[in-house]
């Protein structure tokens, strides 16, 4: 900013110069030999192009600071967003996968918008704009201002490509958490191809094996996840309670440790599986199809809102989603989800 401000000060002098040299040079003509070819074309000439050079300098440098501002907006009301809104309707709601979108919804604080970013840069920086009007530091958001927000991104061409979009997520998003210290928010992330991942959305008190290189397989039980603002890998915390070993049937056999002292930092890249939460499994596909969305969508949420959640409620929710989707088939599912257009 001082950088520019310094630019069109010199600008302005720069342009002033042409104005009092024009004039000095009028002022001087006296003194020469007086010629109509001076009077008629030489004189009108040198002074117009003097006074031309401002209006040169003043146009070359507001193109080059239009140059450098970046033309970025979202939209309300397009076909994208009218798409996210039918899924929101029929199925979030319509179908009570989401017990707090309803409340939420009557009371006008769902803000749908869609991105013409076409680059995850540039979506990265509508998620900071975005982020900032949910005014996550506040206990409550100011009356009239969104309490959540999805914004969709359909222009990102990379990313009808899944895998892409998912590296954005763990890498770039740090699997939703990267707006947490700045905004207090966090990004939940829904694509039409969705697939889950068995170590997305770790949490603390889950249950996990974790393969130790040259040692074998443990069981633990997850304590802290530290660096949840570092990209992933992260390092986790966990307390290990037994060792893993196939019985003679071939099953899995957990052989309990006699002490509770085992307690390691661990790389999240060794979690191999979690456990007592099969429906996270991407075999199981009950969690990839409910990530799904018509469009990209990146679902903004504030901090204080989730940490105030129910866990019993939020627990009963995805028990009743699982039934939900067992009872349509992953297929029929699917099928709700494309229809919203």
């Amino acid at each position: 900013k001082i950088a520019d401000k310094c630019r069109w000060y010199c600008m302005i002098a720069m342009a002033a110069i042409p104005f009092v040299a024009g004039d000095h040079w009028r002022a001087s003509l006296p003194n020469l030999p007086t010629t109509k070819l001076r009077r008629s074309w030489v004189e009108p000439r040198i002074i117009a192009g003097c006074r031309a050079v401002p209006f040169v300098l003043f146009a070359s440098a507001f193109k080059q600071r239009v140059r450098r501002v970046p033309r970025y907006a979202v939209v309300e009301g397009d076909a994208h967003a009218t798409a996210v809104q039918m899924w929101l309707d029929t199925m979030i709601i319509g179908m009570g996968l989401c017990p707090w979108a309803k409340p939420a919804n009557e009371a006008g604080g769902i803000r749908i918008v869609t991105s013409s970013a076409s680059t995850p840069q540039e979506v990265l920086e509508d998620l900071q704009r975005e982020a900032k009007k949910l005014q996550g530091w506040l206990p409550e958001p100011q009356a009239g201002s969104p309490v959540t927000t999805l914004l969709v991104c359909p222009s990102v061409e990379e990313w009808r490509d899944f895998e892409n979009f998912d590296a954005f997520r763990e890498e770039i998003l740090l699997n939703g958490e990267v707006l947490t210290e700045e905004f207090q928010c966090k990004i939940v992330c829904f694509h039409p191809r969705q697939q889950a991942s068995n170590i997305y959305g770790l949490n603390v008190g889950d249950e996990i094996l974790v393969d130790v290189p040259g040692t074998g397989e443990f069981a633990g039980t997850v304590l802290e996840i530290l660096g949840m603002e570092m990209k992933p890998p992260r390092e986790i915390k966990t307390q290990f309670f037994g060792k893993v070993d196939q019985g003679e049937d071939g099953e899995m056999v957990i052989e309990p440790f006699l002490d509770s002292d085992h307690i390691a930092t661990i790389s999240e890249d060794n979690v191999t599986q979690l456990l007592g939460r099969e429906a996270l499994a991407p075999e199981d596909g009950c969690r990839s199809i409910l990530g799904r969305a018509p469009r990209v969508v990146l679902h903004l949420l504030r901090s204080k809102d989730l940490e105030a959640v129910d866990d019993k409620k939020a627990f009963q929710a995805l028990e009743r989603n699982e039934e939900v989707v067992e009872t349509l088939g992953l297929e029929g599912f699917d099928d709700l989800v494309k229809k919203c257009g």
